[in-house]
């Protein structure tokens, strides 16, 4: 098995990563949609086979944690009969695409994300071609309803807009706009350009902003075909509270996007229709009256959008993570509360560099380093910190008294 320190890779099903707790299998699930008996049958997996603990990402895959290396054949095996499984690594890891979760329930929505996530995903899978395309590499498709994904990271992006598909590059702000039945031809070629002109430059970018940056989009959208005028500026749009009671879901947030075994099986005793995981470490139950939330509550999830856990991102940290050194989420859990209510993320508490909680920059991040804690301000975990060595007390005084 390979180990965590291995950098520019997701774990799958087909290709585990391990970590300080055992094996991680992530589950790619097309258009984060899951049935009741699905997700029933993932529980059982994850108490029998794992720790009973999973992560919602960033991407909405649904991670099982702690497996054990004599069980990773069997769990394989039960995955595969529901499935769950891809034919080969390869195919599981070229699979990266995110949809809007309610286009077939948003009346604002300007198309079926999910039906067009399912065919690039079979293009992708079929494209042997593509399979070289850097493990991070991904797509989204937007509804261009009220649910926006212009926060989730992607290299090609796909966005309805009445009759048309815009599609923008990760790191250029602007459009090509494409009639829908052309966009999955379009958006393979765009991958098939990224790793001509990647080659070309020593070292290859390993993701789209980063050759764009290289080489611009015109250059781009020019070698796949894509002729200049029909460039234009998209029409953005932010996410939309998703957690609460609302006309035709229910959604729960999931405290730095853990779940238990027991807490999926509550999910799927409520499940009207089916249970839908999303980017935003939220979930979604569609048709679900409100009189759920109490019982919800109860059960740990987070069913207040001004929760300030959600200003907040955390790895799992040590010891959970071989390579962090640092306990991360119990010191994450105590900050949030100094901030009462913010909007959008303040704080990310990383274990070591590798930033899979987020890699974005925010205003505090503390990065685990040889049992210390580094604050970086206005940045990301491998940016320059502020200070350098502080114990979880000494940073936590640091917050409280706001002298950071």
């Amino acid at each position: 098995m390979s180990e965590t320190r291995i950098r520019g890779w997701c774990p799958g099903a087909r290709r585990p990563m391990r970590s300080g707790d055992g094996l991680i299998l992530r589950l790619r699930v097309t258009g984060g949609r899951l049935s009741p008996d699905t997700v029933r049958a993932i529980a059982d997996l994850a108490s029998r086979y794992g720790n009973g603990e999973l992560d919602l990402g960033r991407r909405g895959g649904l991670q099982l944690r702690g497996v054990g290396d004599h069980d990773f054949g069997a769990l394989e095996i039960e995955l595969a009969a529901l499935g769950l499984l891809d034919g080969d690594a390869g195919a599981e890891a070229v699979r990266n695409v995110v949809a809007s979760p309610l286009s077939d329930l948003d009346e604002t929505a300007q198309g079926d994300a999910f039906a067009l996530a399912r065919q690039l995903e079979a293009a992708l899978v079929a494209e042997t071609g593509l399979r070289s395309l850097p493990a991070k590499f991904g797509f989204s498709v937007d509804d261009g309803g009220r649910i926006g994904l212009t926060e989730v990271p992607a290299d090609v992006r796909l966005r309805f807009e009445r009759n048309n598909v815009a599609v923008s590059l990760d790191g250029d702000v602007r459009t090509v706009m494409l009639p829908p039945e052309e966009t999955v031809a379009i958006a393979l070629r765009l991958a098939h350009t990224f790793l001509d002109l990647a080659s070309r430059i020593d070292p290859p970018p390993r993701r789209m902003a980063a050759l764009v940056d290289h080489v611009g989009a015109e250059t781009l959208f020019a070698s796949a075909g894509l002729g200049m005028g029909d460039i234009s500026r998209p029409n953005r749009t932010d996410a939309a509270p998703l957690i609460g009671a609302f006309s035709v879901h229910v959604g729960v947030g999931l405290p730095f996007g853990r779940i238990t075994a027991d807490q999926l099986l509550f999910l799927a005793s409520l499940a009207a229709t089916d249970i839908r995981l999303t980017p935003f470490r939220v979930v979604l139950l569609p048709g679900v009256s409100a009189d759920v939330l109490p019982r919800l509550a109860d059960a740990g999830f987070v069913t207040a959008p001004d929760d300030p856990l959600l200003a907040v991102v955390a790895c799992p940290g040590a010891p959970a993570c071989a390579t962090a050194t640092v306990e991360t989420r119990g010191l994450a859990r105590r900050l949030a509360q100094l901030k009462s209510s913010h909007r959008g993320i303040w704080l990310h508490v990383s274990g070591c560099e590798k930033s899979c909680a987020s890699s974005a920059r925010h205003a505090v991040t503390l990065v685990g380093r040889d049992g210390g804690l580094d604050l970086v301000l206005d940045g990301r975990p491998a940016d320059l910190p502020r200070h350098a060595g502080l114990s979880p007390e000494v940073a936590e005084a640091l917050f409280r008294s706001g002298t950071q």
